[in-house]
């Protein structure tokens, strides 16, 4: 093989092995704890899968389908986060919850948790 092909050769490779570890890498995942929850008790989220010491925008919709503003998270050096959301000023019913990961972009899952009486 001459050396040009060589290079294109390398080249190649390396572009593949590049794509294969970015599509590797694990999307972001969000979950909470409890999924029902009486008005005034604090829900749990956590995510994993974001890119690690950065910051996320966490997303959350009411009920009637209106969002409050995103509120913005640091994501550690393992790539998690956590958040605690206090229910006490909150609607009775159910609340969508997904984070952005600012770095990559990628949306994470979205989750719903139900706030009642």
């Amino acid at each position: 093989m001459n050396p040009v092909n060589r290079r294109r050769l390398r080249t190649l490779l390396a572009s593949l092995l590049v794509a294969v570890a970015v599509s590797a890498q694990q999307k972001p995942a969000i979950s909470v704890s409890p999924a029902r929850v009486k008005r005034s008790d604090s829900v749990l989220m956590t995510g994993t899968g974001f890119t690690p010491n950065r910051f996320a925008m966490s997303h959350l919709r009411r009920p009637d389908g209106s969002e409050y503003n995103p509120l913005r998270l640091r994501i550690n050096e393992r790539g998690e986060l956590v958040h605690k959301i206090d229910t006490t000023m909150l609607d009775v019913g159910a609340f969508e919850l997904w984070v952005e990961d600012e770095a990559s972009k990628v949306v994470s899952n979205r989750i719903q948790f139900i706030v009642e009486e």
